[in-house]
C-alpha cells in the first residue's frame, strides 16, 4: 500500500518525480514564486499537485506530441514572393495582356506603352548605322592620294617642295578622316543600341515566374510608377508560424517539419518542409517570435492563402 502524510496525499518518496529546468519554470511561474527563491515544503493535496503537472506538461508539450517533436502549432501558407510590377518609363498603357490567374514566366512581355516615337527612333538610328557610304567615299579619297603622292614621289625632281609637302599633308589628311568616319559609324551603332533599349523600356515585363494576383491598370490608362500587375511566386511556398518562446532553443534553421494545411484534400495529407529563418528579435508583448518555412512546390499543386498547422520534428 502507498504511505499517505496526514492530508491524504502520497509520502514524498512515493510521488512522481518533477524534472526539468523548463517545467520548473513552469510551475514556478503557477505558483507564484520568484527564481531563487525556494518552494514551500508544505504538504499539497494530491489533486492539487496532479492539476499542476497535467498544466505544465501542456505548456512545455501540446497534447498529443510525441516525445521530441513541437508540435500542433496555427500557421499560414503564403507565396514566397509578391512582385506589384510597374512600368520603368511613364506613358500610356496601349495593351495589358494578362488576367488574373494567368501563369508567366520571368521575361513574359505582360504590357506595353504607347511606343510610336520610340519606334521611329529606332528605326532612324538603325539605318544611320548600317550607312556605310562616308567609310567608302573618305576610303576612295584616301586611295587616290596615295597614289598622287607616290607618283609625285617618282618625280620628285620636277615637282617643287611646295607641292609635294601639299600632297603628302592631303593623303595623310584622308586617311585620318576615314578613321573619323569609321568612329561615327561605332557612335551610330551604340545610339541603335540606345534606342532599342528606350523602346524596350515602353514594355512591361515579369521579373519571376509566377501566377497573376491581380490586374491593377487597363489599357488607355497613363501610369506614372503605379503598379500594373501582382505577380506572386508559388515555388516555394512560404510557411509563417508563431512560436511560443518557451521553444527558442528548440527550433532552428534546417529543421525538419509537416505542414498540414486546412484546405480539402489536405487534411491527412501532411507535407514536408524545412525551417528556413528564425526572427532574431521575439515579440516581448505575446513571448513569441516569427518562424519561416520553406515548402517545395515544384508542380504548383499547393494552394496558398490558407492556414494550417505545423509539427516541428527534433532531429
Amino acid at each position: 500500500m502507498t504511505p499517505t502524510d496526514r492530508h491524504g496525499a502520497p509520502e514524498a518518496s512515493a510521488r512522481p518525480a518533477i524534472g526539468g529546468t523548463r517545467l520548473a519554470r513552469a510551475l514556478r511561474r503557477a505558483a507564484r514564486v520568484p527564481d531563487g527563491a525556494r518552494l514551500r515544503r508544505d504538504p499539497v493535496p494530491w489533486c492539487a499537485a496532479t492539476a499542476l503537472i497535467a498544466l505544465s506538461v501542456a505548456l512545455v508539450r501540446p497534447i498529443g506530441a510525441a516525445p521530441g517533436v513541437v508540435s500542433d502549432l496555427d500557421c499560414v501558407v503564403e507565396p514566397s514572393l509578391v512582385v506589384d510590377v510597374s512600368a520603368a518609363v511613364p506613358g500610356l498603357l496601349a495593351s495589358v495582356r494578362h488576367e488574373r490567374g494567368d501563369w508567366v514566366e520571368a521575361g513574359t512581355a505582360m504590357a506595353r506603352l504607347e511606343a510610336r516615337v520610340e519606334a521611329a527612333t529606332v528605326a532612324i538610328a538603325e539605318t544611320a548605322a548600317a550607312d556605310t557610304s562616308a567609310i567608302e567615299l573618305r576610303r576612295l579619297t584616301a586611295e587616290f592620294g596615295r597614289r598622287t603622292r607616290e607618283r609625285n614621289r617618282e618625280l620628285a625632281e620636277a615637282v617643287s617642295s611646295q607641292v609635294l609637302d601639299q600632297i603628302e599633308t592631303e593623303a595623310g589628311i584622308a586617311q585620318l578622316q576615314v578613321v573619323q568616319e569609321r568612329r561615327a559609324l561605332a557612335l551610330a551603332e551604340l545610339e541603335a543600341v540606345r534606342a532599342r533599349a528606350l523602346l524596350d523600356q515602353r514594355t512591361v515585363r515579369s521579373p519571376i515566374d509566377g501566377a497573376v494576383v491581380a490586374r491593377l491598370a487597363d489599357a488607355g490608362e497613363f501610369v506614372d510608377g503605379e503598379p500594373i500587375y501582382r505577380v506572386a511566386r508559388l515555388d516555394p511556398l512560404h510557411v509563417e508560424v508563431i512560436v511560443p518562446i518557451e521553444w527558442l532553443d528548440a527550433v532552428g534553421p534546417g529543421m525538419a517539419a509537416t505542414v498540414t494545411l486546412q484546405a480539402p484534400g489536405y487534411e491527412t495529407r501532411p507535407l514536408a518542409a524545412t525551417v528556413d529563418r528564425v526572427d532574431a528579435v521575439a515579440d516581448a508583448a505575446s513571448a513569441t517570435y516569427g518562424v519561416r518555412l520553406a515548402l517545395e512546390n515544384p508542380t504548383l499543386e499547393i494552394p496558398s492563402g490558407v492556414r494550417c498547422r505545423v509539427d516541428f520534428l527534433a532531429s
